[in-house]
């Protein structure tokens, strides 16, 4: 597969100063219309992520906007969990540290992303996913623990070549088609069939021939270079048509927005080549999910804060936390029924959360870290189905009340927790056995156990009694 995204970066490159300006060159205006000239661009797409995660937004002609403006005006009736008919009205406010011009739409448009205002107060929604997540890191500074937290982002998802479903009163049935699978070995191809396929078991960090969207997956990088993502690797993961891309560690919020405008842009790239992707965790059985993996880095004054032994205390009192509040967790960091086939496969719901170094079966890998600055706890059970943001400020929230109890997960693990069920570590003995087994039980433990999101107001009561109702 040749790069079908080079003539689009090229595009993008173009205007890429409206996200990162060279040092000389003058500031963009801050308002919507005048970003909007200076990128070239007709159309303003100001972009939020409401509750379940989905990435949606307004766009305006902008040389229809008033003078200055800053926000659009926008509907919640139909966004879940945000209000109810005879209370819909909402203000997008927009960033202006963040905007780039949309690579796939055909008339030029300028992306950017907007926090949630109330339309008669003007102060910011309590349902607001970005906000929620500037409220728990400004508690991690309140706290003393860290002035920052870094996060770096590895992004699995299939890339199909046909996906076909249909629910009917007669019929029901899906068929998917992957290209580089086995099951295309015996099949005429237009062309020619070359006979390059991946069996099972699949063939993880697989190169040409066999793995046919490399040079794909390389366009995709170029592109999210273009518009500041900072990409640094791809590969071939190991389902057949399993790919992984991964973003450079930033500031929790800009990584954060990173994963929803990386997501974006895979699945607009992918429908530019005919093709499908999904970052759905598990959707095919007997082969590999797909993860989001978050690699979590604290730091104050500019020095990382997880090296040496003081680092390994703050590791385990965090890991404590995060284990502590696992179940409650999982509503975050995997919000859809499908995300527990993969949990299942991969940590059993009734053996014990583990971590470790260098165990990749573990729920919790400490990585090695050939520096001190690449000192990091890499969290493997989240998946890309999660609100970043919420997802995010949930693991803050967690930690935060694992530094403050002084929470001890028990001690790190190599072996793989699918066969340590006879461990009993002090995790044990407060209840916390495993992750959630379905979404139901995440509802209920979140339910159960939603006291430590609510410390500092970090997570408003009206949005988790609307995320719960979601749930169930």
């Amino acid at each position: 597969m040749t790069d079908p995204l080079a003539a689009s970066a090229r595009e993008a490159a173009a205007v890429a100063g409206a996200t990162a300006p060279a040092p000389a060159a003058p500031r963009p205006p801050l308002d919507l219309a005048g970003r909007a000239a200076a990128a070239g661009c007709d159309l303003v797409d100001l972009r939020f992520t409401d509750m379940l995660g989905r990435f949606l937004g307004v766009t305006a002609w902008a040389r229809g906007l008033d003078a200055g403006a800053l926000a659009l005006p926008a509907a919640s009736s139909s966004v879940a969990g945000w209000s109810s008919l005879e209370n819909s009205d909402f203000l997008l406010r927009a960033d202006p540290a963040i905007g780039f011009r949309d690579p796939f739409a055909q008339r030029p448009t300028l992306l950017m992303l907007g926090e949630a205002l109330d339309a008669g107060s003007g102060a910011v929604s309590a349902m607001d996913a970005r906000a929620t997540l500037r409220r728990a890191l400004a508690a991690l500074v309140a706290r003393g623990i860290a002035d920052e937290l870094r996060v770096g982002a590895e992004l699995e998802f299939y890339l199909f070549d046909d996906v076909r479903f249909r629910m009917a009163p007669t019929e029901c049935f899906f068929r998917v088609d992957e290209g580089d699978a086995l099951d295309n070995a015996g099949r005429a191809r237009r062309g020619g069939n070359p006979g390059h396929r991946i069996g099972y078991p699949s063939q993880h960090m697989a190169g040409p021939p066999l793995d046919s969207a490399a040079d794909w997956r390389g366009g995709l990088l170029a592109l999210a270079e273009t518009i500041g993502l900072e990409p640094l690797r791809h590969q071939h993961e190991a389902g057949p048509s399993q790919q992984e891309i991964v973003l450079r560690h930033a500031p929790a919020l800009v990584a954060a927005d990173r994963i929803q405008i990386g997501k974006y842009l895979t699945l607009n790239a992918a429908a530019a080549v005919g093709k499908t992707a999904t970052f759905m965790p598990k959707p095919l059985p007997y082969q590999p999910g797909s993860g989001l993996h978050l690699n979590l880095s604290f730091w104050r004054d500019g020095a990382p804060l997880l090296a040496g032994p003081d680092g390994l205390a703050l590791a385990r009192h965090v890991v404590g936390g995060l284990f502590a509040h696992a179940r409650a967790l999982n509503a975050f960091t995997n919000p859809g029924t499908n995300g527990y086939k993969r949990l299942a496969q991969l940590y059993h719901p009734n053996l014990d959360l583990v971590w470790g170094p260098g165990n990749r079966a573990a729920a919790i890998r400490v990585p090695i870290a050939e520096r001190q600055e690449a000192a990091r706890l890499e969290l493997r059970f989240p998946d890309a189905a999660a609100n970043p943001y919420l997802a995010l400020a949930a693991i803050v929230m967690a930690a935060i009340d694992g530094v403050r109890r002084r929470l001890d997960p028990g001690p790190p693990s190599p072996r793989d927790p699918r066969r340590a069920a006879e461990a009993a570590w002090d995790i044990r003995r407060r209840a916390t056995t495993g992750f959630a087994g379905d979404l139901g039980e995440a509802a209920a433990a979140l339910a159960a156990d939603d006291a430590f999101l609510r410390e500092d107001d970090v997570f408003a009561p009206a949005l988790l009694a609307a995320f719960g109702q979601e749930l169930n």
